[in-house]
């Protein structure tokens, strides 16, 4: 049996799933269904935000929304720094 994903994982993949939408909505054949593939996008990183907060800002696409996938990266580096004792703010 597999195992439940934690917070952090659950919230990242929800965050790719939200920049795969996005990157489908510039793709889109109709304003419509871009606006609706961006309408899920936003649903994603809303619930991805409720699992796991990201206190970061991170560049934003053309659309002027997080880039989940950015998201992501931020989070891996950040969690390099704490493991490697480079905390944010220490002196």
């Amino acid at each position: 049996m597999r195992e439940l994903p934690s917070r952090v994982e659950a919230a990242d993949e929800l965050r790719e799933q939200a920049a795969s939408c996005r990157r489908l909505a510039l793709g889109a054949r109709t304003s419509s269904g871009s606006e609706a593939l961006r309408t899920v996008a936003r649903q994603f990183d809303s619930d991805a935000e409720r699992i796991d907060p990201v206190a970061v800002s991170v560049a934003s696409d053309a659309s002027g929304e997080a880039d989940g996938a950015a998201l992501v990266r931020v989070r891996l580096a950040l969690q390099h720094q704490m493991r490697n004792g480079f905390g944010i703010g220490r002196r």
